[in-house]
């Protein structure tokens, strides 16, 4: 990607994009929980021509319409959303925590990905860094807990 088309779309996801990582439980996952990466853009539903270019110019996403009268374009997965957040951070401007916590959380996932907890506390953190985040139920302190319930005692 060009730095013109990189710098535009990263004023665009400053403005009215997310980067979020959110922990899902899941029995049948080794470790409780899903772990997912995910970066969007919204739009008021009308005026989404603007998704369906970002969505070209990233090669990658589904757009579609909330029940909230916007349009979000959505990108998931560790690999996607690490390409992508590393081809705008240098352009990234007010939302730079947040891509640097998703970042750090990734190359950890690719280092330990068996290291939930740490991961949780970079979920807290990149909540606590967000313009709106709704009351999160997973927390680091949550996990911690699983954790604790679900780790065998040894003698």
């Amino acid at each position: 990607m060009n730095k013109l088309v990189a710098s535009y779309i990263a004023g665009f996801f400053d403005g009215d994009g997310s980067a979020r990582l959110q922990l899902q439980p899941r029995q049948n996952s080794k470790l409780g929980f899903r772990i997912r990466t995910i970066v969007s853009f919204a739009q008021k539903t009308g005026h989404e021509n603007g998704l369906f270019w970002i969505k070209e110019k990233l090669g990658i996403g589904y757009i579609y319409n909330r029940n909230d009268s916007m349009t979000e374009l959505k990108i998931e997965g560790f690999e996607s959303v690490g390409k992508i957040l590393s081809e705008l951070k240098p352009y990234v401007h007010f939302k730079k925590k947040q891509v640097d916590l998703i970042l750090k959380a990734l190359k950890i996932l690719k280092e330990n990905p068996n290291d939930i907890l740490r991961i949780a506390k970079i979920s807290d953190e990149i909540s606590g860094v967000n313009y709106v985040t709704t009351k999160k139920r997973y927390t680091a302190k949550f996990v911690k807990k699983f954790i604790e319930r679900h780790t065998p005692v040894t003698t």
